[in-house]
Protein backbone atom coordinates (compact mmCIF):
# COMPACT_ATOMS: atom_id res chain seq x y z
CA UNK A 1 0.00 0.00 0.00
CA UNK A 2 1.23 3.58 -0.97
CA UNK A 3 0.52 7.17 -0.17
CA UNK A 4 -1.66 8.99 -2.49
CA UNK A 5 0.76 11.17 -3.25
CA UNK A 6 3.16 7.97 -4.13
CA UNK A 7 0.37 6.31 -5.96
CA UNK A 8 0.04 9.30 -8.51
CA UNK A 9 3.72 10.74 -9.17
CA UNK A 10 4.82 7.04 -9.19
CA UNK A 11 2.34 5.44 -11.14
CA UNK A 12 -0.85 7.19 -12.49
CA UNK A 13 0.46 10.16 -13.65
CA UNK A 14 1.21 9.39 -16.69
CA UNK A 15 -2.05 7.88 -17.65
CA UNK A 16 -4.26 10.66 -15.79
CA UNK A 17 -5.24 12.77 -18.67
CA UNK A 18 -5.19 9.81 -21.24
CA UNK A 19 -7.92 8.08 -18.84
CA UNK A 20 -10.16 11.11 -19.34
CA UNK A 21 -10.19 11.53 -22.71
CA UNK A 22 -9.61 14.67 -25.01
CA UNK A 23 -8.12 17.36 -22.77
CA UNK A 24 -9.66 20.25 -24.00
CA UNK A 25 -12.93 19.03 -24.40
CA UNK A 26 -12.67 18.43 -20.70
CA UNK A 27 -11.73 22.03 -19.89
CA UNK A 28 -14.95 23.27 -22.47
CA UNK A 29 -17.41 21.42 -20.22
CA UNK A 30 -15.78 22.78 -16.88
CA UNK A 31 -15.70 26.29 -18.62
CA UNK A 32 -19.72 25.91 -19.28
CA UNK A 33 -20.34 24.34 -15.66
CA UNK A 34 -18.91 27.65 -14.10
CA UNK A 35 -20.70 29.64 -16.44
CA UNK A 36 -23.95 28.11 -16.19
CA UNK A 37 -23.93 28.23 -12.40
CA UNK A 38 -22.77 31.77 -12.60
CA UNK A 39 -19.53 31.08 -10.73
CA UNK A 40 -17.49 33.59 -13.01
CA UNK A 41 -15.20 35.98 -11.09
CA UNK A 42 -17.03 39.49 -9.28
CA UNK A 43 -15.39 41.67 -6.74
CA UNK A 44 -12.60 38.45 -6.31
CA UNK A 45 -10.44 37.29 -9.36
CA UNK A 46 -8.48 35.05 -7.12
CA UNK A 47 -10.09 30.76 -7.75
CA UNK A 48 -8.22 28.10 -5.49
CA UNK A 49 -8.21 25.05 -7.59
CA UNK A 50 -7.74 21.98 -4.73
CA UNK A 51 -6.20 19.17 -6.19
CA UNK A 52 -5.55 20.74 -9.80
CA UNK A 53 -3.94 17.50 -11.22
CA UNK A 54 -3.05 18.09 -14.78
CA UNK A 55 -5.66 21.33 -15.13
CA UNK A 56 -9.27 20.37 -16.08
CA UNK A 57 -10.17 23.03 -13.59
CA UNK A 58 -7.96 25.22 -13.47
CA UNK A 59 -7.48 26.26 -17.34
CA UNK A 60 -11.16 26.08 -16.93
CA UNK A 61 -11.23 29.08 -14.68
CA UNK A 62 -8.83 30.95 -15.98
CA UNK A 63 -10.05 31.09 -18.97
CA UNK A 64 -13.05 32.67 -17.92
CA UNK A 65 -11.11 35.56 -15.69
CA UNK A 66 -9.67 34.22 -12.53
CA UNK A 67 -6.45 34.18 -11.10
CA UNK A 68 -5.74 30.67 -10.10
CA UNK A 69 -3.63 28.99 -7.12
CA UNK A 70 -3.62 25.08 -8.42
CA UNK A 71 -2.34 23.25 -5.72
CA UNK A 72 -1.40 19.38 -6.22
CA UNK A 73 0.43 17.28 -4.39
CA UNK A 74 2.01 15.32 -8.07
CA UNK A 75 4.95 17.79 -9.38
CA UNK A 76 4.15 15.50 -12.80
CA UNK A 77 0.73 16.42 -13.05
CA UNK A 78 1.67 20.20 -11.98
CA UNK A 79 4.35 20.20 -14.66
CA UNK A 80 1.44 18.80 -17.33
CA UNK A 81 -0.82 21.84 -16.17
CA UNK A 82 1.96 24.30 -16.89
CA UNK A 83 2.30 22.99 -20.39
CA UNK A 84 -1.20 23.16 -21.18
CA UNK A 85 -2.00 26.55 -19.88
CA UNK A 86 0.47 29.04 -21.54
CA UNK A 87 -0.10 32.09 -20.68
CA UNK A 88 -2.99 31.89 -18.64
CA UNK A 89 -3.29 33.74 -15.16
CA UNK A 90 -2.24 30.15 -13.34
CA UNK A 91 -0.08 29.42 -10.39
CA UNK A 92 0.94 26.12 -10.02
CA UNK A 93 1.42 25.06 -6.00
CA UNK A 94 2.92 21.35 -5.34
CA UNK A 95 1.89 20.99 -1.57
CA UNK A 96 -0.51 18.94 0.66
CA UNK A 97 -4.59 20.52 0.62
CA UNK A 98 -4.63 20.84 4.26
CA UNK A 99 -2.23 23.49 4.00
CA UNK A 100 -3.71 25.56 1.00
CA UNK A 101 -4.45 28.54 3.29
CA UNK A 102 -0.57 29.50 3.48
CA UNK A 103 -0.91 30.07 -0.12
CA UNK A 104 -3.69 32.02 -0.17
CA UNK A 105 -4.54 36.01 -0.51
CA UNK A 106 -7.16 37.47 1.27
CA UNK A 107 -10.47 37.26 -0.19
CA UNK A 108 -10.93 34.63 -1.99
CA UNK A 109 -13.78 33.87 -4.81
CA UNK A 110 -14.13 30.67 -5.65
CA UNK A 111 -12.40 28.02 -4.06
CA UNK A 112 -13.47 24.06 -6.16
CA UNK A 113 -12.41 20.51 -5.08
CA UNK A 114 -12.76 18.49 -8.13
CA UNK A 115 -12.50 14.70 -9.18
CA UNK A 116 -11.82 12.46 -6.31
CA UNK A 117 -9.36 14.77 -4.65
CA UNK A 118 -12.10 15.26 -1.24
CA UNK A 119 -11.33 11.35 -0.99
CA UNK A 120 -7.67 11.53 -0.87
CA UNK A 121 -7.98 12.90 2.08
CA UNK A 122 -7.15 10.02 4.93
CA UNK A 123 -9.75 10.66 7.72
CA UNK A 124 -13.09 12.94 8.00
CA UNK A 125 -11.77 14.87 10.87
CA UNK A 126 -9.05 16.05 7.57
CA UNK A 127 -12.23 16.66 5.46
CA UNK A 128 -13.94 19.15 8.14
CA UNK A 129 -10.66 20.82 8.58
CA UNK A 130 -10.20 21.48 4.89
CA UNK A 131 -14.18 22.57 4.82
CA UNK A 132 -13.67 24.85 7.91
CA UNK A 133 -10.23 26.18 6.21
CA UNK A 134 -12.05 26.83 2.72
CA UNK A 135 -15.01 29.20 4.81
CA UNK A 136 -12.19 30.81 6.34
CA UNK A 137 -10.34 31.55 2.88
CA UNK A 138 -13.67 32.56 1.09
CA UNK A 139 -15.15 35.79 1.00
CA UNK A 140 -18.19 36.78 1.91
CA UNK A 141 -20.51 36.09 -0.92
CA UNK A 142 -18.12 33.30 -2.14
CA UNK A 143 -18.52 29.98 -3.42
CA UNK A 144 -17.00 26.35 -2.81
CA UNK A 145 -17.24 23.95 -5.44
CA UNK A 146 -16.92 20.41 -4.67
CA UNK A 147 -17.27 17.60 -7.23
CA UNK A 148 -16.49 13.37 -5.52
CA UNK A 149 -17.86 10.08 -6.82
CA UNK A 150 -20.47 8.24 -4.46
CA UNK A 151 -18.16 5.15 -3.25
CA UNK A 152 -20.54 4.21 0.04
CA UNK A 153 -22.64 1.88 -1.68
CA UNK A 154 -20.69 -1.40 -2.14
CA UNK A 155 -19.95 -3.27 -5.17
CA UNK A 156 -20.01 -7.30 -4.34
CA UNK A 157 -17.58 -10.07 -6.85
CA UNK A 158 -16.61 -9.52 -10.02
CA UNK A 159 -18.34 -6.13 -10.07
CA UNK A 160 -15.43 -5.13 -8.44
CA UNK A 161 -13.42 -5.47 -11.10
CA UNK A 162 -13.87 -2.14 -13.11
CA UNK A 163 -12.23 -1.83 -16.82
CA UNK A 164 -11.82 1.76 -16.97
CA UNK A 165 -9.71 2.10 -20.59
CA UNK A 166 -7.88 0.77 -22.94
CA UNK A 167 -6.19 1.20 -27.13
CA UNK A 168 -3.69 -1.57 -28.63
CA UNK A 169 -1.04 -0.42 -26.14
CA UNK A 170 -2.29 0.10 -22.79
CA UNK A 171 -4.79 -1.59 -20.97
CA UNK A 172 -6.01 0.37 -17.20
CA UNK A 173 -8.27 -1.86 -14.88
CA UNK A 174 -9.43 -0.94 -11.60
CA UNK A 175 -10.15 -3.07 -8.31
CA UNK A 176 -11.76 -1.93 -5.26
CA UNK A 177 -11.68 -3.73 -2.14
CA UNK A 178 -14.41 -2.48 0.94
CA UNK A 179 -13.26 -1.54 4.13
CA UNK A 180 -15.14 0.45 6.88
CA UNK A 181 -14.40 3.80 6.28
CA UNK A 182 -12.37 3.54 2.84
CA UNK A 183 -12.21 1.79 -0.27
CA UNK A 184 -8.40 -0.26 -1.47
CA UNK A 185 -8.37 1.17 -4.69
CA UNK A 186 -5.82 -1.07 -6.76
CA UNK A 187 -5.27 0.38 -10.93
CA UNK A 188 -3.61 -2.05 -12.73
CA UNK A 189 -2.00 -0.83 -15.71
CA UNK A 190 -0.53 -3.68 -18.58
CA UNK A 191 1.34 -1.44 -21.48
CA UNK A 192 2.68 -3.22 -24.65
CA UNK A 193 5.94 -3.13 -25.41
CA UNK A 194 6.54 -4.78 -28.79
CA UNK A 195 5.45 -7.79 -28.54
CA UNK A 196 5.66 -8.34 -25.03
CA UNK A 197 2.90 -6.77 -22.03
CA UNK A 198 4.28 -5.24 -18.78
CA UNK A 199 1.87 -5.24 -15.50
CA UNK A 200 1.92 -2.54 -13.17
CA UNK A 201 -0.35 -2.41 -10.13
CA UNK A 202 -0.25 -0.15 -7.48
CA UNK A 203 -2.54 0.40 -4.49
CA UNK A 204 -3.82 3.01 -2.41
CA UNK A 205 -6.51 4.44 -0.03
CA UNK A 206 -9.63 6.50 -0.66
CA UNK A 207 -12.15 7.54 2.08
CA UNK A 208 -16.14 6.57 1.59
CA UNK A 209 -17.66 9.75 1.74
CA UNK A 210 -21.59 9.74 2.16
CA UNK A 211 -23.40 12.09 0.91
CA UNK A 212 -25.41 12.90 4.02
CA UNK A 213 -22.61 13.55 6.18
CA UNK A 214 -21.06 16.10 3.71
CA UNK A 215 -24.97 17.91 3.40
CA UNK A 216 -24.42 18.16 7.29
CA UNK A 217 -21.13 19.24 7.62
CA UNK A 218 -20.74 21.80 5.08
CA UNK A 219 -23.56 23.90 7.17
CA UNK A 220 -21.81 22.84 10.26
CA UNK A 221 -18.66 25.07 8.92
CA UNK A 222 -20.95 28.26 8.10
CA UNK A 223 -21.77 27.17 4.32
CA UNK A 224 -25.22 27.44 2.46
CA UNK A 225 -25.65 24.99 -0.01
CA UNK A 226 -26.81 26.26 -2.92
CA UNK A 227 -26.56 22.75 -5.35
CA UNK A 228 -26.91 19.34 -4.57
CA UNK A 229 -27.05 16.85 -7.57
CA UNK A 230 -26.22 13.04 -8.00
CA UNK A 231 -25.86 12.54 -11.02
CA UNK A 232 -25.24 8.31 -11.55
CA UNK A 233 -22.82 8.19 -8.85
CA UNK A 234 -21.34 11.65 -9.43
CA UNK A 235 -21.89 14.28 -6.71
CA UNK A 236 -21.67 17.92 -7.02
CA UNK A 237 -22.33 20.46 -4.46
CA UNK A 238 -22.24 24.03 -4.67
CA UNK A 239 -22.09 26.05 -1.73
CA UNK A 240 -21.93 29.45 -0.38
CA UNK A 241 -20.13 31.82 2.41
Amino acid sequence: MVTVEEHYEDHLAKYYSWLFGDFNNIVEANRQFFIVHKLVPGDSKIAIDLGAGSGFASIALAKIGYSVIAIDLCQALLDELKCHSGSLDITPIKDDLLNFTAHCPESVGLCVCMGDTLKHLDSFENVKSLFAGVYRSLKTGGKFVLTFRDLVFELKGKERFIPVKSDSETIFTCILEYEKEHVIVSDMIYTKNQVLWKLDVSSYRKLRIPLEWVKRELPESGFKIELCENNKGIITIIAGK
